[in-house]
This record gives structure tokens, sequence and C-alpha cells, in this order.
């Protein structure tokens, strides 16, 4: 896969930015604040419908108004290909070769893989950041996953409305069983999903991970669903252990007023020689780590779509030191991944030991310089 253009108009600092792309690496150079992250945050705006910085678009905008266009074109196994995302204000359109589509049918479409410096919250944020990032591994995949996590959301808001009115002294117990069970049911499809998505990821670090740390790192990453009865038995057991413990905590969630079990508590581990990231990582091997779940993560989807995924980084200088610099570029490189990445520092991309096209940004516009 390849995004062979992409053009972003009033989109922060960006000025009507028209830029073709080479399928191998694109370095994007500059001083800070000149629009290198919006470019990247443009191609992933294209790809996914939504930003790496914020949940909302209509703060995407130029400071001058909308109506913000990001626009490109790919080329796929099944040919030739164009995306659209067009903000006006809170109105928003997602165009597949001119159609209008819903977002659940327009995400997928371009497979793209990102390292910015949002995702380093994924190990040092909350149990959330993590979950966010399997769920959007899986829905690479598979988008209809967006609707499993929404009718799973859909049910235990109901349910907390019911766990709210009883501890008001409402009536309805009868009806909290019937809920616990259509939420065990929901939270089993979440379960197999995001069981089965971190075994497939953990199979895929190695390579990288030897790669960047030859002979001395073991990174591992281990699923942690809720509740905790859960880890250790079969994907087919987590419905029924799930409504036990709904059953048997029904009391402290009446008091609660909210579901204290289920997937919405589910984490994930990732140990570097044993020290949990979440906890004790250093800055550098919470970068590191990142490095290889986000390889990881491309072979997956190299491996199921049967082509090469998409990749930006944005920071490139000051998230990996030169020979793991020099390591990664490589790893795109022989894999046939198209990569884009933006540096501060362009003396630093000169000395990767891979052909590369280098993109001066500077106040909003871009410039091809080699």
């Amino acid at each position: 896969m390849w995004l062979r253009k992409i053009e972003s108009d009033r989109l922060r600092n960006l000025k009507a930015v028209s830029l073709g792309l080479d399928a191998g690496l694109t370095v994007l150079s500059g001083r800070n604040g000149q629009g290198k992250s919006s470019i990247l945050e443009s191609i992933y705006l294209l790809a996914t419908g939504r930003s790496f910085r914020t949940r909302k678009l209509d703060e995407l905008a130029a400071w001058s108004g909308g109506p913000l266009r990001v626009a490109g074109e790919y080329q796929w196994r099944g040919g030739a290909s164009s995306l659209a995302v067009i903000q006006d204000g809170p109105e928003r359109a997602l165009l597949a070769d001119g159609l209008n589509l819903p977002f659940e049918e327009y995400i997928g479409r371009l497979a793209l893989v990102d390292l910015t410096a949002e995702r380093m919250q994924v190990l040092r944020g909350g149990p959330e950041e993590r979950r966010r990032f399997l769920d959007r591994g899986i829905v690479g995949l598979n988008p209809s996953f967006l609707t499993i996590l929404g009718e799973y959301r859909r049910i235990r808001s109901q349910r907390n409305a019911l766990l709210r009115s009883l501890g008001a002294g409402g009536s309805g117990s009868r009806q909290l069983q019937a809920w616990d069970e259509r939420l065990a049911q929901a939270a089993g499809r979440i379960h197999r999903e995001r069981r089965g998505y971190a075994v497939l990821l953990a199979g895929k670090m190695g390579e990288p991970c030897r790669r960047l740390y030859p002979g001395e790192t073991e990174l591992t990453l281990r699923y942690q669903p809720s509740p905790a009865a859960s880890r250790e038995s079969e994907p087919s057991e987590y419905e029924s252990i799930l409504l036990s413990a709904l059953e048997k905590n029904r009391e402290r969630d009446i008091g609660l007023g909210f579901t204290a079990s289920g997937p919405h508590r589910d984490d994930l581990v990732v140990e570097m020689d044993g020290t949990d990231l979440r906890k004790f990582g250093s800055a550098g091997q919470v970068r590191g780590a990142m490095v290889v779940l986000k390889l990881a993560k491309l072979a997956r989807l190299q491996e199921e779509l049967e082509e090469s995924p998409v990749f930006v980084m944005d920071d490139f200088d000051s998230d990996l030191d030169e020979e793991r610099a020099a390591i990664l570029a490589k790893f795109l490189h022989t894999g046939g991944f198209q990569a884009i990445v933006a540096t501060s520092k362009e003396e630093f991309a000169h000395r990767l030991p891979v052909p590369f096209r280098n993109v001066a940004v500077q106040d909003g516009t871009v410039s091809v310089i080699g």
C-alpha cells in the first residue's frame, strides 16, 4: 500500500499543502512549529477520519476558519483509490472514491500505523490508553469491531442507570439480571477480540525487538482482562465468569452506581526485562517499547492484509538514538513499508543507511529538497 499524494488545506497552520510521496521513506525536516506534525496529522486524519491530537475535529481548522479539507490518492492491491475528509464547522464528510460514507465504512481503507508523542501515553497513561491501543489495532483489521464496542457501551450505560435507580430506592432488581446477561454476551465478544489480538501481536514482537536490542532485551506483552478470575481461563469461559462476578458483586455495584467489572476495566502489561513499564519504565525504555509494539502492529497488519500498511512517526530524532534509528530505517526499507517521518534535525536524516526523500517544511508550506 502506498499513499501517493496528500493535500491539506486550512488544517492548523498548513497553507494549501500538496505533496507527492514516494513509496519508500520520506523525511519531513524543519524547525519546531513549522507544520511537520500537522502534515502527519493530515495523513492520519485521511486514513482514520480522526486526529491523533484531539477528538474535536472542529479544533483542527486554521484560526481563520474552515472548511478544512484533507484529500489523498493511494495505491493498493485493488488498484488506485482516493479519500477525502471535509470538516465545515460541526459538519463532516468522509469521501471514498467520491462517495460519502459513514465512519464504519470509511475507516480501514488506507491501512496506517502511527507513532507520535501522544502515543507514548499508551504506557505512561492510564488503562484506558492501553485499551484504546488494543482497540485501534483490532479496528484496523476488522472495522466492525466499532459496532461491538458501541453495543457494549450502550448496554453498560443502561445497566449503570438501573444501578443508580436501585441505589436511590427504585425498583428493578429483576431487570438487572436481564441486563447482566446482555452485558456478559457483549463483553464476551470484546474479550475474544482483544485476547486474540494481544496474543498475535505478542508473537510479532520478537523480530523487531531483536533488531533494535540485539542480545540485550526481552519485551513481553500480557493481556489482563476484567474480572481477574478470567485471566487464566479459556476464552469460551469468559461470559460465565463475568456473569458470576456481576451477580456476586451486585450490591457493591448498586452502592457504587456503576459496573465495576468487564472489558471497560481491562489492561495490558508490557514488561522489559521483567520491569513493568507502566509503573517503572524509564523514558528511553518506554520509547523503545512503543517502537517495538508499533513495528509488531505493522507486521501483523501486513500479514492479515497481504500488503504493507503506511507508517508515520513524529519526532524521529528524539525517540531513538542514531544506531536504533538506522535499524528502524532498515527494518522499514527491507519490509517494503512506506514511511513518512518528521525530524527537526536534517543532518540526522542524512546519516540514515537507506535512500529517502527529503521534504523541507517551513511556515506551513513544503518544498522537496532531495
